[in-house]
């Protein structure tokens, strides 16, 4: 393609028109200096220094011309807003009419730079990016050959002593090669006993852990003997509280609500006229009126304990029981009125031995999963595990058992939990 002399210096000219344009722009914008990590001392003796030409995608580079340090380069690289929607001006307002004059501006942000070359500093536009996604993390191994290096330069000599030690402490692979050479292939230092037999029930190891907060089980074949009533109530404690529990047993629902009975305790409860389960039905109702007074926080009022509608029997017997390791606390003034607190593993083994009574007692040893889920404000996925390890199976209800007990699924104690199922017990869907 040829061009004419003409066609040449008219496309020089307009190169050189579009220069001057992009130039005059910059010219014509105040420049705002943002520095991120210092401040500098005098802003009088301050000189910016440009380096690189305007371009239509580019922004030049600024320095401070400042000997800060041989290594060390303040670098300003333009903050560019537009595609965000917004660019920077800056006002200047007439303190006398109060009228604003805005100018277009350009805000830089200075940062200092480590770098053995400067020139190749300002060449690469990629080294002045920050790269978040850089992975620049350094393990612990790393770490600790660093702080070795440190100790063996500058450290007293009890720190070399103790890092020598260490060092010689060390078991690397090439001891393990050693020992499996010489004294692990070894049988000398196997000592045979012919006259004496160990038994798996001397070692402590091999002992079944009991668990310290799920209720002891009985393996049997019936379910209401899994966790029965003995272990809850005493024989002079149901003699107690005998009067009391047959007597409420004949109220209607709304009485026994009235009377201070939760009403997860009411969907389960028939009119028993033994006094064991009607005894045991008091003390479920109390149990769970101190976990509903209690809620997430696991802290109640003293004065709220000591004013239950449940017998003080049963209430000191709870208290007694799971209330050993409790804080009592008046607050940071010490004037407020006191409450306990229980830990969190006292509060797991009160609703552990709640469920388990409630399972003991229930028809057909069904307990719906909301209404206690509600009163004992605890999390539906740890319920249902609690209910899992204390052998019960998860079901789901029919339409006619979801409307009486309100509730869709039900736990249902069929069998003793086994020690020897490994993995998570499948739900049994009736």
């Amino acid at each position: 393609m040829w061009v004419s002399g003409d066609q040449l210096e008219a496309r020089k000219v307009a190169c050189s028109v579009k220069k001057v344009e992009s130039n005059k722009e910059f010219s014509q914008s105040d420049v705002v200096a943002s520095f991120v990590h210092n401040r500098p001392r005098d802003l009088d003796k301050l000189v910016f220094e440009r380096h690189g030409k305007i371009g239509p995608k580019k922004a030049p580079i600024f320095t401070v011309n400042e000997a800060i340090s041989e290594r060390v380069v303040e670098v300003g690289t333009e903050v560019n807003c537009i595609e965000d929607g917004f660019d920077f001006v800056v006002a200047i307002v007439d303190n006398e009419t109060g009228n604003a004059n805005y100018h277009p501006a350009r805000l830089y942000s200075f940062e200092s730079k480590c770098t053995e070359d400067f020139e190749k500093l300002l060449n690469d536009r990629k080294s002045l990016a920050d790269n978040f996604e850089a992975d620049f993390s350094i393990g612990a191994e790393k770490w600790a050959e660093k702080r070795r290096q440190l100790t063996s330069n500058f450290g007293s000599s009890k720190k070399i002593k103790m890092d020598v030690a260490a060092q010689r402490r060390t078991i690397n692979q090439e001891t393990l090669d050693e020992m499996r050479k010489t004294a692990f292939a070894s049988k000398s230092n196997i000592k045979k006993e012919d006259h004496e037999e160990f038994k798996l029930e001397d070692i402590t190891m091999m002992n079944k852990a009991a668990s310290s907060i799920l209720p002891p089980a009985v393996q049997t074949e019936l379910s209401r003997d899994i966790y029965p009533i003995s272990l809850f109530l005493e024989e002079l404690e149901i003699d107690a509280i005998e009067s009391i529990a047959t007597e409420l047993m004949d109220k209607k629902k709304k009485e026994k609500i009235e009377a201070g009975i939760p009403e997860c305790v009411v969907l389960i409860m028939h009119n028993e006229k033994t006094k064991e389960r009607a005894a045991a039905y008091l003390l479920l109702a109390t149990m769970i009126e101190i976990l509903m007074k209690m809620g997430k926080h696991r802290q109640m009022f003293l004065k709220e304990m000591n004013d239950m509608k449940m017998p003080d029997i049963l209430r000191q017997k709870v208290h007694a029981q799971f209330f050993n390791d409790t804080t009592s606390e008046k607050g940071y003034s010490g004037r407020s009125a006191e409450r306990i607190r229980l830990n969190v593993t006292d509060y797991d083994r009160l609703v552990a031995h709640t469920l388990a009574l409630a399972l003991t007692l229930a028809p057909e040893h069904k307990v719906p999963l909301t209404p206690f889920q509600q009163a004992l404000a605890y999390q539906p996925s740890k319920l249902e595990k609690l209910f899992q390890a204390l052998g019960a199976d998860l079901i789901r209800l029919d339409i006619a058992s979801a409307q009486n007990l309100r509730s869709l699924r039900a736990a249902i104690l069929l069998k003793p939990p086994s020690s020897e199922q490994k993995g998570h017990k499948k739900n049994v869907r009736r």
